[in-house]
């Protein structure tokens, strides 16, 4: 179903040039009409795992640096995919979901405008080994079940703001910002893998500086501001030098492993909380798609649990 969509995508991205996949070289005359599954008695054919699997593996690389063990991983993962798809098609079949020829040609459209040319889409349609009836055939499968998905799944899992809002109250934890220090620093960089003399050297830079400091010197012209940094996130060297150093006082050198440092904190900000105005929209989003994939996975768990699924001995 989607897997030559898939298919397509991926030669769309990559820009492969036209040519049979190495993979399909290698079976036997016919071999793509071999029956690898079959989901309440359809057929799921060798070719139609064989494409799941290229949407996995790009085809310059199928026999290429991918283990045994990996390839026959990714083969479940195709043979899980194409029997999920099936499920999801006979569902929207079994709901009645219809889709026509103009929604069609504007799947076809939208595909063919990943490709340069319509010359470059034809050849990648070829090296699919499919024609345009068989791509109509799959785009016409995969808005069916996408209906049904739709129906069933996507249409009952949208989180309201009123619901985001419910779980940012009984989450407080999870919307605190740390303490912020806006900072300034000195470095004197060294690659880690230098000599004793090169570290010696960049010391006594980074003393030279310090030397400028306690000279007078203003320290913020002669450094680079880092802005604010969540207290924390810096390496436990810089967390040392900061954790009693005044505001607007800089530190003793710092070694760290890339070098010497000054730093000073030029102002803070104290830990707090979020604001649900500013966490509304992103928070909403994203449970929205962990309710919805959760009920995706349940839904197709509950259509394989219906379902009579036999699998070929060979691709378990």
């Amino acid at each position: 179903m989607r897997t030559l969509i898939a298919v397509l995508v991926v030669l769309a991205a990559t820009g492969a040039p036209a040519q049979v996949p190495s993979h399909q070289t290698d079976r036997p005359p016919r071999a793509e009409a071999r029956v690898v599954a079959r989901v309440n008695g359809v057929a799921l054919t060798q070719a139609r795992l064989d494409a799941a699997l290229g949407a996995l593996i790009p085809f310059e690389s199928f026999h290429r640096n991918v283990s045994p063990a990996k390839l026959a991983e990714l083969r479940r993962q195709a043979l899980d995919t194409i029997v999920e798809e099936e499920l999801e098609y006979q569902e929207g079949v079994r709901l009645h979901v219809v889709a026509g020829d103009a929604a069609i040609d504007k799947e076809v459209a939208a595909l063919q405008q990943r490709f340069a040319t319509r010359t470059a889409f034809d050849a990648a349609l070829a090296r699919s080994d499919a024609t345009m009836s068989d791509l109509r055939r799959e785009l016409r499968r995969k808005l069916v079940a996408g209906g049904a998905l739709r129906r069933e799944v996507t249409a009952k899992c949208q989180v309201t703001r009123s619901d985001a809002e419910t779980f940012f109250r009984s989450n407080p934890d999870r919307f605190v910002v740390p303490e912020q220090l806006h900072l300034y620093t000195v470095t004197v960089a060294v690659e880690p893998s230098a000599s004793s003399a090169e570290w010696n050297t960049a010391r006594q830079r980074a003393e030279a500086v310090r030397d400028r400091i306690d000279a007078g010197e203003p320290f913020r012209p002669m450094a680079t501001d880092m802005g604010f940094l969540h207290r924390g996130a810096l390496t436990d060297e810089f967390e040392r030098a900061i954790r009693n150093l005044p505001v607007g006082v800089p530190s003793e050198i710092v070694q760290s492993l890339y070098g010497f440092h000054i730093v000073e904190v030029v102002e803070t900000k104290p830990q707090g909380r979020k604001a649900f105005a500013d966490v509304a929209a992103d928070l909403q989003r994203d449970l929205t798609s962990q309710r919805c994939d959760s009920m995706k996975t349940s839904w197709l768990r509950a259509l394989r649990a219906r379902a009579v699924v036999v699998v070929a001995t060979a691709d378990l």
